[in-house]
């Protein structure tokens, strides 16, 4: 079934389940959308439509810097680091495409990360539409739309008036289940009004793409694209910030270090990046992509080849935030228009 709400009543929930447990809304901030922790009685107004926050959401559950081992070993509510449960508010479709993806290559295979497993497990995802969708979002061209359709625990709709809301688990269900005088059902007027904004927003998304369109799939276009000079031309232009895997929803790459703290041996997990010369590097020196350009080319092969031919989907989700990052101006979709026109 499908309920409506309005935006106080909405907001009492929210104070409500922020007694219980942490909540990350999102809000704008110098006109970006951020991820922020609820706090009672912050006035500034949550974001529940607008575009996709800048923050990846896979930093909720793969952090950028975790402890992940510390010698002697001690339990983790004497470090403070025990997360419980948590609700996460405004969750794009981009996001919960990339958590698929996430989940993919950390959570579904013989060996699992389990760090990431217990945070996904502790997570409610209250996803919510995009409406103002930026010129890097590509969403549509990997067959998404601007809206959640799957992978969601509640999805939250923004009209006139109020917010159309949808269930997509048994957790979500509870949760309205457990407000139920909060809520009443949504009438065929708040349904076309969602409509129409969703239709709006994918033609906008589709309109803004149709110059990047390409005759063949991603994949195709990658596996025939390996003396292109396109991976050059490009590749001369990058500066190796890796910013633009830095923002990337579906980068799972980590590398492993130790430290001393507090009298304590840890070992310490922080975010990865094969755009990094030393990367690939191995013991002795050698180097499996010595150069920009191998380095460069990689990322395509991962996102466009080696992700779909081993799990069934692309890694990327068109969230355009390495579009966005890229301070040398590289376009995911132009790269890929050229590879295209080149074979």
């Amino acid at each position: 079934m499908t309920f409506f709400i309005s935006i106080p009543n909405f907001e009492e929930l929210l104070s409500k389940w922020a007694q219980e447990k942490p909540i990350y809304v999102t809000k704008s901030i110098a006109g970006y959308s951020h991820y922020q922790k609820y706090t009672l009685g912050n006035q500034d107004p949550i974001v529940y439509d607008g575009i996709r926050a800048v923050e990846p959401i896979k930093s909720f559950f793969f952090k950028a810097s975790e402890c992940v081992a510390k010698y002697p070993s001690i339990s983790p509510s004497e470090t403070g680091e025990e997360q419980g449960n948590f609700i996460i508010v405004g969750a794009k479709s981009c996001d919960l495409k990339a958590i698929e993806s996430m989940d993919n290559a950390l959570a579904k295979g013989a060996i699992k990360e389990p760090f990431y497993v217990e945070a996904r497990g502790n997570a409610t995802i209250i996803s919510s539409d995009c409406s103002s969708p930026s010129q890097s979002c590509f969403c549509t061209t990997l067959g998404l739309n601007p809206y959640p359709e799957e992978g969601f625990d509640i999805n939250l709709s923004r009209i006139p008036g109020g917010l159309i809301i949808e269930t997509g688990s048994e957790k979500g269900e509870k949760l309205i289940s457990a407000n139920k005088d909060l809520f009443m059902e949504a009438s065929p007027y708040h349904i076309e009004k969602r409509d129409k904004q969703r239709r709006e927003t994918s033609t906008k998304v589709k309109e803004q793409n149709e110059r990047f369109e390409v005759k063949e799939s991603f994949r195709e276009i990658i596996m025939e694209s390996g003396k292109s000079s396109v991976w050059s031309k490009y590749a001369g232009r990058c500066l190796e910030c890796a910013a633009c895997l830095s923002v990337c929803p579906t980068c799972h790459c980590f590398l492993l270090y130790d430290q001393k703290e507090n009298g304590h041996s840890e070992r310490v997990r922080i975010w990865d990046f094969c755009y990094y010369r030393g990367f690939a590097r191995v013991g002795g020196g050698s180097n499996a992509r010595p150069t920009m350009n191998d380095r460069f080319k990689n990322k395509y092969i991962k996102k466009f080849d080696f992700c779909p031919a081993n799990f069934g989907i692309y890694a990327c989700s068109g969230c355009g935030r390495c579009i966005d990052s890229c301070m040398a101006n590289i376009d995911m979709r132009q790269v890929l228009k050229e590879l295209n026109d080149e074979s």
